[in-house]
């Protein structure tokens, strides 16, 4: 796996790597980011140490754990709130928040969707936000006799989140794959466009 594999992964799983850079003003020193996101051989990052977003030369990066586990002690507002046994339980707990966002909410034992909704009340088809659990991934090939077979796999990353101008993501755990999912909705809610649509008008 390359840096760049490595760091993608982490911006997926949303993890902390602990890391040892070449570059900048004190070349070799090793800290914890966060990564966001990947552009041009550059990565923009949250330096735990000064919990600033900056951004880094991947050339001049060097892994320097390969457990990377998550630090939640650098963020007080990173707690493990995300701690839910199910679907269920968690849509349970938020589904009022959601609501309250501007969300039309449906859910699944499997399944969590937010959808928004035309001004005359109907509800659009399909999602802006998802969290699905797709346990098994169906592979279809041509064997040596020509024949279409099927296999089946279990997946190591079930939970899958899927935005509007997201890139879908899978995770191994669902507290992970929740909290992204918390991002993008707070990220696309129609109240927040809506409010932000009203402030642009008015100026």
């Amino acid at each position: 796996m390359t840096i760049h594999d490595i760091l993608q992964e982490a911006i997926n799983e949303a993890v902390v790597l602990t890391v040892k850079y070449h570059g900048g003003s004190q070349p070799g020193t090793i800290r914890q980011i966060s990564p966001i996101s990947i552009s041009n051989g550059k990565i923009r990052a949250r330096c735990l140490s000064s919990n600033a977003v900056k951004t880094f030369v991947i050339d001049k990066i060097e892994i320097c754990s390969d457990e990377n586990e998550v630090d939640t002690k650098w963020n007080p507002t990173h707690k493990d709130k995300f701690k839910y046994e199910n679907l269920n339980s968690f849509i349970e707990q938020n589904k009022t928040d959601f609501e309250k966002q501007g969300w039309h909410v449906n859910f699944s034992e499997n399944a969590i969707s937010l959808h928004r909704s035309f001004k005359n009340g109907r509800i659009l088809k399909g999602p802006d936000v998802s969290l699905t659990y797709e346990e098994y991934v169906y592979e279809f090939y041509i064997d040596l006799d020509g024949k279409e077979c099927e296999e089946t796999k279990k997946r190591k990353k079930p939970w899958i989140v899927s935005a509007k101008g997201f890139q879908c993501a899978a995770y191994s755990k669902l507290d992970r794959a929740i909290e992204r999912f918390i991002e993008q909705s707070n990220a696309l809610s129609p109240n927040k466009i809506k409010n932000n649509s009203s402030i642009n008008r008015t100026r």
